[in-house]
């Protein structure tokens, strides 16, 4: 096994860990090295510095990883992505309570024990939207009704977007593609309300309920709900103002 920090200090050089927004770490090269190897290109690609603005890595051989992987240097951290690492026998413990910028968090079959921060970038978040709410009611003279609908509506969008995110980095592949199929058949409810779609809306939850719980599919869903409701609204608004003219 090998000590997940001291690889990557090995991979990532401190000075650019501050600029890097990408990292992808594969747990074996594109020749299945699942270690360093000197004559493997893709494994010496990884003792190279990244040359691109802002920095980006593409990371391999991290299969046989243990103990924690630190990556508060990575402050401007965006995308995450760990593909095929552990053994079964060995977790990884992931530690991004810095990593506040991270928006795409995805990992494939890899065998992480927790997320040493989630909580943390889940709390960061609830205060920027209590921020966001203050600031409207702060200056709720200077609005009106159809000001503060849309407010609702980007808040409420960008809440079912972190769910979205939140819920597809537990997900496998093939299940996170019937969970955009399920948010997508449901839009097409909302639109057309036809039997066809509401048939296949069930038949996606149902292929669905072997990971997801009724609830999770449900809270999902009725946030679509909320933000179609508050997108009809604003329409209407939209349309007394025209003729208000």
């Amino acid at each position: 096994m090998v000590d997940a920090n001291k690889w990557l200090d090995a991979k990532i050089p401190k000075h650019q860990r501050t600029q890097t927004t990408q990292i992808i770490i594969y747990g074996q090269c594109q020749n299945n090295h699942t270690t360093y190897r000197d004559n493997c290109i893709y494994c010496n690609y990884l003792n190279q510095y990244n040359q691109s603005n802002p920095p980006n890595f593409t990371l391999y051989g991290a299969f046989f990883l243990e103990g924690e992987l630190d990556l508060n240097d990575f402050i401007n951290l965006l995308t995450l992505y760990i593909y095929n690492i552990g053994t079964g026998e060995q977790k990884l413990n992931l530690k991004i309570d810095k990593c506040s910028k991270l928006t795409n968090l995805r990992i494939e079959k890899a065998l992480i024990s927790n997320f040493i921060g989630e909580d943390k970038r889940k709390i960061n978040r609830l205060t920027n939207q209590v921020e966001k709410l203050t600031s409207i009611v702060r200056d709720i003279k200077g609005f009106n009704l159809r000001d503060i609908k849309l407010a609702a509506k980007k808040i409420e969008e960008e809440n079912l977007k972190y769910q979205i995110f939140d819920i597809k980095s537990k997900l496998s592949q093939d299940c996170q593609l019937l969970l955009e199929i399920l948010l997508e058949t449901q839009q097409e409810v909302l639109k057309n309300d036809s039997d066809f779609a509401r048939k296949q809306l069930e038949k996606v939850k149902k292929r669905l309920s072997n990971v997801l719980t009724v609830d999770e599919m449900q809270n999902l869903l009725g946030k679509k709900v909320e933000i179609n409701e508050l997108e009809v609204q604003l329409n209407k608004l939209k349309i007394k103002d025209n003729l208000q003219q």
